[in-house]
């Protein structure tokens, strides 16, 4: 497959975050959230040019980002869509309202950086149970005997 320079795709990341759920007792439970952004990755001077953005945007003062939409406008430069999310039961229309309530939550913003520069370094989220050894419990290339004919296994 050819190396196509002009090519830019929309991809999905996932993005896990650290929550509290309610317990049976009314106890706080703690829970990770996963969601689905999905991301435009930038060009090396387009980065280099976020990044600094999204450094004043951490470092100003955020009320009157949010307040000016600049908060969610960095965000937007790269972030396009989103799978996961929802209202009330309903899926979360991809909005500047429902965005900023995202921007807001603990920990998000911080963990999606991480997932977008990972991804931009073309490093993919394994999925649950992709992440095993072999098995004989070593590495994927350590060649594993054949069980003789007639024996089973667990002989």
């Amino acid at each position: 497959m050819a190396f196509d320079l002009l090519d830019a795709p929309l991809v999905y990341i996932p993005v896990k975050f650290p929550g509290l759920a309610v317990g049976d007792g009314g106890e706080a439970v703690a829970i990770e959230h996963e969601v689905e952004i999905q991301i435009e990755l930038l060009d090396r001077d387009e980065l280099v040019d976020w990044m600094q953005k999204a450094n004043t945007s951490a470092t100003a003062n955020v009320t009157e980002q949010r307040k000016s939409g600049e908060e969610i406008e960095v965000f937007k430069r790269v972030a396009k869509g989103w799978r996961g999310i929802v209202v009330n039961g309903k899926v979360a229309p991809f909005t500047d309202k429902n965005l900023d309530a995202l921007l807001r939550k603990p920990s998000f913003v911080e963990r999606f950086a991480t997932a977008y520069l990972e991804a931009w370094n073309g490093k993919v989220a394994t999925r649950e149970g992709n992440s095993e050894g072999s098995p004989a419990n070593g590495p994927a290339v350590e060649p594993i005997a054949a069980t003789p004919k007639g024996e089973t296994s667990a002989s």
